[in-house]
């Protein structure tokens, strides 16, 4: 399990590419945890943020871009160090250009979840 949440203020829409975003995340979880993240399990969402206040509320352009990532218990802290790193990073350069125009904060936040599923997607990638 690697469910990801991208929060994004409203006054982003245009700036950014959200489905290229969410692409990115999730390819870096199939393709880049060497297998620790089942493939079957990755779920990204994206979820516009209509009602907000940013730092002193001054400032119209001001926008953030949050990341709250939760999995299973159970990956080493070395894992998590340098897989959420790398995953920082590829995101931070993806938005370059929107950090380049406008005040931009970027989060992410990473949660282990204990919780009962059932999924048949797993069935289908094996056959």
């Amino acid at each position: 399990m690697a469910h990801a949440t991208v929060e994004w203020t409203a006054n982003l829409a245009g700036e950014f590419d959200l489905d290229a975003l969410m692409r990115l995340i999730a390819d870096e979880m199939r393709l880049r945890s060497d297998g620790v993240f089942p493939v079957g399990g990755i779920r990204v969402r994206g979820y516009r943020v209509d009602d907000y206040v940013i730092a002193d509320g001054t400032c119209a352009d001001d926008g953030f871009i949050n990341i709250d990532i939760k999995m299973g218990v159970g990956r080493s802290n070395e894992f998590r160090k340098a897989f959420f790193t790398a995953l920082f990073d590829s995101v931070k350069a993806s938005l370059s250009d929107v950090f380049d125009r406008r005040p931009l904060a970027l989060s992410i936040y990473v949660e282990e979840a204990e919780g009962w599923k059932h999924n048949s997607i797993h069935k289908r990638l094996k056959g």
